[in-house]
């Protein structure tokens, strides 16, 4: 029984010695963030902009905090206005993304060119409101690049809306008599 209080005890030991180890983690996380604020505040600054740019308000919030809860210890958070939705979120994941190439601060560690496939399954006028405002800033960036998948048929009766012409922007068609790598190829499903 000496030996189980033994262990028990080292247990505890143990335990506290890494809850202390994580809490101390988190004060200097929190801090690395705070240290961080004016990176944060261009980015959110970048990304309120592209959000009212294309969603005609800025009903967003995009925030990194620190929390003790399982293994996650840093949580970046951003909403926009109605998300939860499948097509709201894919618009999210693109507002994050192409402000992470566009502002000035984190554009210096970017690669300076985003791929996305099949991002613009969303609405019609978020699809035509998103591709417009990445046309306007093909001028506006020097060395950025955008690639991404577009079916045909999602812009075909929206060309008119766009200020730009899609066949001049193509690099590639893809139809089932000219696949992509010239295979077959089948997404599979989850299960």
């Amino acid at each position: 029984k000496s030996e189980k209080l033994k262990n028990l005890n080292d247990e505890e030991t143990y335990l506290k010695r890494m809850k202390s180890e994580v809490s101390a983690t988190l004060i200097t996380l929190d801090k690395a963030i705070q240290e961080s604020n004016k990176i944060i505040q261009s980015f959110k600054d970048t990304l309120y902009g592209i959000h009212e740019s294309i969603m005609k308000n800025r009903l967003c919030d995009f925030q990194i905090t620190t929390t003790d809860r399982g293994k996650k210890i840093i949580d970046v958070t951003l909403r926009i206005d109605a998300d939860g939705s499948f097509s709201v979120d894919r618009t999210k994941v693109f507002l994050y993304d192409i402000s992470l190439l566009l502002n000035n601060d984190t554009c210096k560690r970017h690669p300076r060119f985003l791929i996305h496939d099949n991002i613009f399954f969303v609405d019609q006028d978020t699809l035509i409101k998103s591709l417009n405002f990445l046309y306007r800033q093909e001028g506006l960036v020097e060395g950025f690049q955008y690639i991404m998948t577009l079916n045909r048929d999602i812009v075909e009766n929206e060309e008119e809306n766009l200020h730009f012409k899609i066949e001049d922007c193509k690099i590639a068609t893809f139809t089932k008599e000219n696949k992509f790598l010239k295979v077959n190829y089948q997404e599979l499903e989850n299960k």
